[in-house]
């Protein structure tokens, strides 16, 4: 990495102001570890990294299309890893997978295209990182709340008293 650097030094490289330059073997370290750390953890959670990864991305002062762009394809990746470990032990319900894999295309297809026009009309990129901040809001405010309810329901069975029972997902 640090080769790369020098050769692109040597020669004159134009840098941009949003180019991530990794100008000491320690911020190559930081950024591995962050990255490390975030992998444990989503592991552990079933988040994907490209959410934890995200506003990591954002602090190296990456532009908000590739930052969005990366974590798409590091979501992907999980994802195709997780339904390949599902076949593999026989455990994948192939309607829903084939179902819910339509339901995915169709709606990032129409999500991209719609986020790049706002982006087109305003000609800022910012749309994508308060998109960021209101879906990991939304993930950090759901989580309580499907705990309660949850809790709340088995309290409720535990007493034998009628309650609406939630699924088991």
């Amino acid at each position: 990495m640090k080769r790369v650097h020098e050769i692109k030094n040597d020669q004159g490289y134009n840098w941009d102001d949003n180019d991530t330059k990794f100008e000491t073997t320690a911020d190559v370290v930081k950024l591995a570890s962050f990255c490390a750390i975030a992998a444990v953890l989503c592991g552990m959670t079933g988040i994907a990294g490209g959410m934890v990864l995200g506003p990591l991305f954002l602090s190296y002062n990456m532009l908000p299309q590739v930052m969005s762009g990366t974590n798409q394809y590091i979501t992907m990746i999980a994802s195709f890893s997780v339904a390949i470990q599902f076949f593999c032990s026989g455990q994948l319900n192939m309607k829903y997978a084939v179902m819910f894999g339509v339901l995915t295309l169709v709606s990032a297809f129409s999500g991209i295209h719609f986020v790049n026009k706002i982006i087109q009309k305003s000609g800022k990129q910012s749309i994508i990182t308060v998109i960021l901040t209101l879906v990991l809001v939304l993930a950090l405010v759901s989580l309580p709340i499907d705990f309660i309810m949850k809790s709340r329901a088995a309290a409720a069975a535990a007493a034998g008293t009628n309650a609406i029972s939630l699924p088991e997902w």
